[in-house]
């Protein structure tokens, strides 16, 4: 998957950390700051979602000409349908 360049926050005291990471591994920050975040992505419960979200974005690239944006754009979208469906059910149950 290409890589895209955003803009992020940290606290000096994990900005130091990431950099001497990054020294002490030969690797880029960028690299230290994505491995953290894709173990953390793994290791919450939240991480069976994203696999469903990937999963959807995949299904929906191959069954239409949408290009990547328009695709995720869409697939939030769904996303955001379903929660509100548990929502709703749940409200009713309860």
């Amino acid at each position: 998957m290409p890589k895209r360049k955003t803009t992020i926050y940290l606290d000096a005291d994990v900005l130091t950390a990431t950099k001497a990471a990054a020294l002490v591994s030969t690797r880029s920050e960028s690299a230290i700051i994505e491995e953290a975040l894709r173990a953390y992505l793994r290791s919450r419960p939240g991480a069976a979602a994203h696999d469903e979200l990937r999963a959807l974005l995949d299904r929906v690239a191959s069954a239409s000409d949408l290009d990547e944006e328009a695709a995720l754009e869409q697939a939030v979208h769904e996303v955001h349908s379903v929660r509100h469906e548990r929502r709703s059910s749940s409200t009713r149950r309860g």
